[in-house]
């Protein structure tokens, strides 16, 4: 699964960037990108609203989710911006809702197939009784 820093590189090879001059492009610490992409850590919310800023044509929609096209026509003004919310924070707290609920129904799922301690004392019993 593709990650928010793996689809920043390939934003940053499509501009035909070096990750230092993109890193100076958002404000950030030189080498901050490729430490990200190394580490396969996280980007915080606030680089993501700096990435979003700098590059208007970066669909924010890919970024996060990966879904849709990585750059979209600013030029085009007879369709309206998409609503993303009031924040990038709010994104992610959408994003992390959804990943959170799908894990929870799988374990949900997963428990209901799991024997009830009552029908574990009940076998161990049956198990004592026929040895």
């Amino acid at each position: 699964m593709m990650k928010i820093i793996d689809r920043i590189i390939l934003f940053v090879k499509h501009k035909n960037l070096s990750m230092r001059a993109f890193d100076i492009s958002i404000g950030v610490g030189n080498g901050y990108t490729s430490k990200q992409s190394k580490s396969g850590g996280s980007v915080g919310s606030d680089v993501l609203e700096k990435i979003i800023d700098t590059y208007p044509d970066l669909s924010p929609l890919w970024l996060i989710t990966g879904k849709g096209d990585m750059i979209i026509d600013v030029d085009r003004v007879e369709e309206p911006v998409p609503d993303y919310g009031k924040s990038m924070d709010e994104i992610l707290e959408y994003k992390i809702e959804r990943i959170v609920k799908r894990q929870l129904q799988a374990f949900s799922d997963k428990l209901e197939n799991f024997p009830t301690l009552e029908e574990i004392s009940k076998e161990i019993q049956k198990n004592l009784k026929g040895a």
